[in-house]
């Protein structure tokens, strides 16, 4: 049995254009993700295109599978600094801003311009 040309099975054609549209859908998350300023730019991206034929015991017929994976840099870990200490209930607290700078500031704008100021309290 003669197969045609045109309707040979080859990427252009499997699953009636669905592999290529997976691939370009790949690619483009692909290539977002490379212009993520939250990923590391120095890491590979690839786009994996799997297909998987598995033919029947007469090897007349056989199924496949067509997989197709962005693989993308992770977004980067967000470095910071957190203050800790007690609340006046003996409680664990925490937060980003620098509760001693705060008053610092506070102390500025009520013109105390020496930072011993803060001893006095």
């Amino acid at each position: 049995m003669g197969i045609e040309e045109e309707k040979k099975f080859s990427l252009e054609n499997i699953g009636n254009g669905a592999t290529i549209e997976r691939f370009n859908l790949a690619l483009q998350e692909v290539l977002d993700n490379i212009q993520d300023l939250n990923t590391d730019p120095k890491k590979a991206r690839k786009v994996v295109m799997t297909v998987t034929i598995v033919p029947d015991e007469d090897r007349g017929v056989g199924r496949y599978l067509i997989d197709v994976a962005a693989k993308t840099a992770p977004i980067k870990p967000h470095p910071g600094r957190v203050f800790l200490g007690r609340n006046s209930r003996g409680k664990g607290v925490a937060t980003e801003d620098n509760p001693v700078q705060a008053e610092m500031t506070e102390l500025m704008q009520q013109g105390e311009t020496k930072i011993y100021a803060l001893a006095k309290e």
